[in-house]
C-alpha cells in the first residue's frame, strides 16, 4: 500500500491538470460564444476562410468522439454550425457555447475539402474528394429528416478546395464561381497525357444548373496568384488573394481583376503573415481577422474605395466548334494559300531561320526557376521580366527548414520530428504546440510550391515511422529533389 505522503503530490498533479483541462475547454466554449455574437452582429459574406487546411477555432469538448479534421464554420439561422470535413457531421453551437449533433449521418471519407455554404436557410456541400476520386455533387441537409440528400443538375465539376479548385460564393446573386483544373484520376500513370487548362464554372443556385460550357482561365492571372495553395477569401466585392507581398481581388460577375490599395494591403498582409493560425471573413464594410491560438478577433475597416480596377479579363469564352459544312469551306480557303505559298518556298534560294519554340520539357538537373523561366520566350525587341525565384518566396525560418529535409533526402535519409523541431526552435515547446507550428509551416512550404511551380504534388511528403506509428518523419518529393537543388 502507498504511503499517504505519496499519495497527495500525485493527488495534487492530477487535480491540476484536469483543472487545466476544464478552464482550456470552457474558454475555448466562451471564445465560440463570443465569435456567434460577432457573426449575428455583423453577418459574413457567405463563410469563414482558413489560412491553413488544418486550422480550427480550438480543441472542443464534442458529445461525441471524432478524430481531428479541419472545420468549415457557418452562420445559420443566426447561430454557428461546424461541419466536419470529409464527413456530413454538423454540429451546432448554442447560446452558451455548447456543442450538439444536428445530423444522423454514417459515412465518411467521400468530400475532404468540399465548398459548404449556406443558401436560403439551407445548409450546402458542394464537390470534393474520397476513395481516390473527386466529385463534383451539390448536396444538402434536409432538416426533417437530419440527413444529406443530392441534388440534380445538367453537369458536374471536379472540386477539391485548396487542391485543384478555389471557390466563390456570390451571396447576392445566388451564384458560385469555380476555378479548377481538371486533375488527374490517381488510378492514371503520371506519364499520361491530361487536360492541363484552367477553367471557370458557375452555378446558378436558383436552378441548380451550371454554365452549358465552361469558361478558359487566364493562367497569367489566376497562376501568379496561387489560385489553389495560398490564402483567399470571400468579400461583396469578389475574391481576396494574398500574392506575396500584393493583394489581388477577382470579380467573377463582371470578368476583372483588380488590386487592393497599397495601405490596406499592407495592413491586411502583415496581420496575415505574422499570424501562424487565422481564419478571416468579410462583414458589410469591414474584414474580421479570427487568431484560434490567441482567441481574439480583429476588425478592420474595408469597401470599394479600397480597389483598383484594370482591364484585365479572368477568363474568356471557349472556341465554339463550328458546322461541318463551315468546317469544309474554311479547309478549303485555307488549303489553296497553303499549295502556293509551298511552291514559292521550293523556289526560294535559301531557308528561313526556324522560330524558337517554347519546351515545356524539365531535364533532371533543372530547377523549378529554371523550367518556369525556360517557358517564356526572349527576341531582341522585348525580354520577358523573370518570375521571383522560389526561394525569395520563402522566410528564413522555411529556408531553414527545407534545406534541412532537402540535405537528408538527397543522402537517402528521412528527417524525424526532433530535427524539424530543432530547426524550427520549438523543441521546449509542448507537444501541442509543436505539432500545430510544425505542420502549419510545412503546409505554407507545400502551398508556396504549388503556388509557383503550378504543379499538383507536394514538395514535402512524410510517412509514419517503422518503429512508431504514431509519429512521422518527412521528405522530399523524388521527382522534385534535384529540381529544387
Amino acid at each position: 500500500m502507498k504511503s499517504p505522503k505519496l499519495l497527495t503530490p500525485v493527488i495534487t498533479v492530477i487535480s491540476i491538470v484536469l483543472l487545466s483541462s476544464m478552464i482550456n475547454v470552457l474558454h475555448g466554449q466562451s471564445f465560440l460564444s463570443q465569435l456567434q455574437q460577432t457573426l449575428k452582429n455583423d453577418p459574413p459574406y457567405g463563410l469563414l476562410h482558413y489560412k491553413f487546411m488544418g486550422d480550427t477555432l480550438g480543441d472542443f469538448h464534442y458529445p461525441l468522439s471524432f478524430g481531428r479534421t479541419r472545420h468549415h464554420y457557418m452562420l445559420h439561422k443566426k447561430q454557428v454550425v461546424i461541419q466536419l470535413d470529409g464527413t456530413g457531421k454538423l454540429l451546432q453551437i448554442d447560446s452558451v457555447g455548447q456543442l450538439s449533433r444536428m445530423d444522423s449521418s454514417q459515412y465518411e471519407g467521400y468530400n475532404f475539402g468540399a465548398f459548404n455554404f449556406v443558401y436560403k436557410d439551407t445548409i450546402f456541400s458542394l464537390g470534393g474528394y474520397g476513395f481516390w476520386q473527386f466529385n463534383g455533387q451539390l448536396r444538402y441537409f434536409n432538416e426533417k429528416t437530419n440527413s444529406w440528400s443530392v441534388c440534380k443538375s445538367n453537369t458536374t465539376v471536379p472540386i477539391r478546395q485548396w487542391f485543384n479548385a478555389q471557390v466563390y460564393y456570390d451571396v447576392k446573386e445566388g451564384k458560385i464561381y469555380v476555378v479548377y483544373a481538371n486533375a488527374q484520376p490517381e488510378w492514371i500513370l503520371e506519364t499520361e497525357k491530361h487536360d492541363e487548362n484552367l477553367y471557370v464554372q458557375c452555378l446558378d443556385l436558383q436552378t441548380k444548373l451550371w454554365w452549358d460550357k465552361p469558361k478558359i482561365a487566364d493562367r497569367k492571372v489566376f497562376k501568379g496568384s496561387g489560385w489553389v495553395g495560398m490564402a483567399m477569401f470571400n468579400a461583396p466585392e469578389g475574391m481576396i488573394a494574398f500574392i506575396l507581398k500584393e493583394v489581388k481581388i477577382f470579380d467573377f460577375k463582371n470578368n476583372r481583376l483588380g488590386s487592393i490599395r497599397i495601405s490596406k494591403a499592407r495592413e491586411l498582409s502583415e496581420m496575415w503573415y505574422q499570424s501562424e493560425h487565422l481564419m478571416m471573413y468579410s462583414g458589410k464594410d469591414s474584414i474580421y481577422a479570427i487568431n484560434p491560438t490567441h482567441k481574439t478577433i480583429h476588425k478592420m475597416s474595408f469597401g470599394k474605395a479600397e480597389i483598383e480596377w484594370s482591364d484585365k479579363a479572368l477568363y474568356t469564352e471557349p472556341q465554339s466548334n463550328l458546322p461541318i459544312q463551315s468546317s469544309v469551306l474554311v479547309l478549303v480557303g485555307l488549303l489553296v494559300p497553303a499549295i502556293g505559298i509551298f511552291f514559292w518556298r521550293r523556289r526560294a534560294i535559301s531557308k528561313p531561320q526556324d522560330k524558337p519554340t517554347i519546351s515545356a520539357t524539365v531535364t533532371p538537373n533543372e530547377s523549378i526557376q529554371e523550367a518556369v523561366e525556360k517557358q517564356i520566350p526572349e527576341t531582341p525587341q522585348l525580354i520577358a521580366s523573370r518570375p521571383l525565384p522560389f526561394s525569395d518566396t520563402l522566410t528564413t525560418v522555411e529556408k531553414g527548414l527545407l534545406e534541412l529535409i532537402l540535405k537528408n533526402s538527397a543522402a537517402g535519409k528521412m528527417t524525424s520530428v526532433l530535427q524539424v523541431n530543432e530547426v524550427l526552435g520549438i523543441a521546449r515547446k509542448d507537444v501541442k504546440s509543436q505539432n500545430n507550428i510544425r505542420a502549419s509551416t510545412l503546409q505554407m512550404i507545400n502551398h508556396k510550391f504549388t503556388a509557383y511551380s503550378g504543379l499538383h504534388d507536394e514538395l514535402i511528403m512524410k510517412q509514419r515511422t517503422a518503429f512508431d506509428k504514431r509519429f512521422f518523419e518527412y521528405f522530399i518529393h523524388a521527382k522534385y529533389i534535384h529540381k529544387v537543388k
